[in-house]
């Protein structure tokens, strides 16, 4: 089962402070920051599906309420 966006960033975030901290081995660090690609990887994917879902609604003149793919 793939991790939910929050997890993957809370899961980011810890292993960037254990990199950042500078107290790991050179293979540990390694290992950890192929961890880091794959979570952001995750976060990107879900952040790219959640963009191509997002609608805006949109009220007509005459109050009919309409909804529009959202544009950025």
């Amino acid at each position: 089962m793939e991790k939910k966006f929050e997890e993957a960033i809370i899961e980011l975030e810890g292993i960037i402070k254990e990199l950042e901290s500078g107290e790991l081995s050179l293979d540990v660090s390694m290992e950890k920051f192929k961890q880091g690609v794959e979570l952001s990887n995750i976060c990107n994917k879900k952040l790219e599906q959640a963009e191509k879902s997002i609608t805006q609604l949109i009220e007509n003149t005459d109050g009919t309420v309409t909804e529009e793919k959202f544009e950025i």
